[in-house]
């Protein structure tokens, strides 16, 4: 799942890592704790079980190919962390300043602007996929839509960027030809999140999120996260920091802690799921959505009740988030 969150100010903490050196079994359990680790939770008991060094500033992290990818943007690099033993099978440098990654069509893809020395365009923009065998770039394409959030889906990369004439916009990328074709969504949407069936643009300042079937790459509707009612009650509209798709549902989350549950049609939020104070990102995987929140703890949502449960501690300020292989991965700065 390809996601970036609202700006938050980090604060330094100065605390001892701690992580469970000589048993990395699923039954042991390690101490939380520390920065430019990533935390990992076992799914199933909620306990966090180990901590695994990383690059410097770990923000963004994604699961699939039986791995953990993580991006560093402190030091340009991706990390590969095996789902399986949780150590770090590769440390790849990357040539793109990279400000978001995805797992689908092929591999791991990250998009960003090129490290060439000198200005780069705004609407300049490349998306490069990692084979996730050989840690290797196995292929590249150039845009000309400045993306710089993007999910995978119908055999696609669907993006959010700057367009030439520095309009905002969206587009749709063929991995294989490097086509870019723009896509029409009528907002400006930050967040990405998509499937085989559509891919959802959420636009964190507008509150709205619209569809887009992957098949025709038309727009199929659009939502407003607050109703005119409740505008007019004064409340003020969620501000969204994380979309994800699972459990048939369209999850997002926002800065006040809830997390809210759209049907995938966009026919309306089915619930709004008081998660913690601060919500700075979420996923789906192994069963449930999972929230990284700014008190330094992980909420797991149960899909089937919409509810939230008690509060996992991972000693540092989460900034990414993913699940699979059995447990979920949250980078801690």
């Amino acid at each position: 799942m390809g996601v970036i969150a609202t700006a938050v100010v980090v604060v330094a903490l100065d605390v001892v890592v701690w992580f469970a050196a000589h048993d990395r079994t699923p039954a042991a359990v390690a101490r939380p704790g520390g920065a430019d680790v990533v935390a990992v939770i076992d799914a199933s008991s909620g306990k966090v079980v180990d901590n695994v060094p990383v690059g410097r500033s770990p923000t963004l992290i994604a699961s699939g190919f039986g791995g953990a990818w993580v991006l560093n943007k402190g030091e340009g690099t991706l990390t590969h962390i095996d789902e399986a033993t949780r150590h770090v099978v590769a440390t790849v440098p990357l040539d793109l300043a990279a400000s978001d990654l995805t797992v689908g069509v092929g591999g791991v893809w990250l998009v960003g602007r090129a490290r060439r020395g000198v200005p780069q365009p705004l609407e300049s923009a490349e998306l490069e996929r990692i084979d996730p065998h050989t840690d290797r770039i196995n292929r590249r394409v150039q845009t000309q839509t400045g993306a710089f959030v993007m999910a995978a889906g119908g055999n696609a990369l669907w993006s959010t960027g700057l367009l030439p004439g520095r309009v905002r916009g969206a587009a749709r990328s063929d991995p294989l030809t490097g086509a870019v074709r723009n896509v029409d969504i009528e907002i400006y949407g930050d967040l990405i999140a998509a499937d085989d069936q559509a891919a959802y643009w959420v636009g964190s300042s507008a509150s709205r999120v619209a569809r887009v079937s992957t098949r025709t790459g038309l727009l199929t509707g659009s939502l407003p996260l607050a109703s005119d009612r409740s505008l007019a009650a004064g409340r003020v509209p969620p501000n969204p920091t994380g979309v994800v798709l699972g459990g048939g549902a369209l999850w997002i989350s926002a800065v006040d802690g809830t997390v809210l549950r759209l049907d995938p049609q966009l026919r309306g939020i089915v619930a709004s799921i008081p998660a913690c104070e601060n919500a700075l990102a979420l996923t789906y995987g192994e069963g449930a959505v999972w929230v990284a929140c700014g008190n330094g703890t992980v909420v797991r949502v149960d899909p089937k009740t919409d509810q939230a449960g008690p509060p996992i501690h991972v000693g540092g300020l989460p900034r990414g988030i993913a699940a699979g292989g059995g447990a979920v991965w949250v980078t801690l700065n």
